[in-house]
């Protein structure tokens, strides 16, 4: 009950919101003060959906980049598409360790200039493997530039990149991405004003233990003439082979050895027989001299064939395909 105003402070209240020493308002006038304009065709409601056709297109670049760095350090790959936002530029520039490789592109025939950031832990690496090396080693990039070696397989991989990059566009928009420049310090890279979104994709590169972070930024205002491709998508290849893959695929097994046996034939012996066997014994195999041979790859018979000579080896001619 002390919380009840008595009969002259009910009055002062009175008397002051008479004369206006006193403000008042009420709920609704609150509610609407706080309302904010908003523009359906603004830039923030297009960017808060789903971009089907940017997401197919990271996705193919994935796999493409995959194949190529495969190829680079002859080991085996994995590359993620690990997350894609929309953020301001400046808060991008606070994403990026320093140093960093910093590598600008255009992507005609859009306008405008996009990013490529390799960290230094993945530039590492990536010389580590190209060389022969079993892993990625702990290197101190604080306060150093890279050096040259480093600088040429930077100038590769982004190479590669930006080429898968204009493969993996190629539903979207034929682009042509050219590096315009390169960097180490955030600080001194500016493409875009600080306040204008860009779309951040994040993507890890997974090389046996060892998982490196590289980004793209790609100003919205870049993609303003493709942004209906981007969100009704184009065809998604998932179901396709990827070409590139298959051949390297054959590449592989082609080079790879598989022991063939040529086997004149089988026959079982109780134990007491085989404890009987001596130097000089006879073992009936069962086949006549003119019968075929099974010709095994890997215990698996897959041709038959005719026991002889060639030119003073002793040799097999195939006479049959199973």
């Amino acid at each position: 009950m002390s919380n009840i105003l008595s009969q002259d402070e009910v009055d002062a209240l009175l008397k002051g919101v008479q004369s206006g020493e006193i403000t008042t308002g009420t709920a609704k006038e609150k509610i609407i003060s706080s309302i904010r304009p908003y523009d359906l065709a603004s830039q923030e409601r297009l960017l808060r959906g789903r971009l089907p056709g940017l997401e197919i297109a990271n996705e193919r670049f994935a796999r493409f980049f995959r194949n190529s760095i495969a190829n680079l350090i002859m080991h085996f790959v994995d590359v993620k598409v690990q997350n894609v936002e929309i953020i301001k530029f400046s808060d991008f520039m606070k994403t990026i360790p320093s140093p960093s490789s910093i590598n600008i592109f255009k992507m005609e025939p859009l306008k405008g200039y996009s990013l490529l950031v390799l960290e230094a832990p993945l530039v590492f690496a990536f010389v580590e493997f190209f060389f022969g090396g079993k892993g990625a080693p702990y290197i101190r990039s604080e306060g150093r530039a890279f050096t040259v070696i480093e600088q040429r397989i930077i100038k590769k991989v982004v190479t590669m990149a930006l080429t898968d990059m204009a493969n993996a566009w190629a539903g979207l928009a034929p682009i042509n991405p050219e590096q315009a420049g390169s960097e180490m310090n955030p600080q001194f890279v500016t493409i875009v004003t600080p306040s204008e979104s860009v779309i951040k994709i994040e993507i890890h590169i997974e090389i046996e233990d060892f998982t490196g972070t590289m980004l793209f930024c790609v100003p919205y205002s870049l993609i303003e003439p493709v942004k209906e491709k981007l969100y009704s998508g184009i065809q998604s290849e998932r179901s396709e082979a990827d070409q590139r893959w298959v051949e390297r695929m054959k590449e592989i097994l082609l080079d790879s050895s598989v022991e063939v046996v040529a086997e004149l034939g089988r026959v079982e012996l109780v134990c007491e027989e085989l404890m009987n066997l001596d130097t000089g014994s006879v073992i009936t195999l069962g086949k006549s001299v003119t019968d075929d041979l099974a010709v095994k790859v890997a215990n698996i018979q897959k041709f038959s064939g005719q026991p002889g000579y060639s030119r003073g080896n002793q040799a097999l001619r195939i006479t049959k395909i199973h």
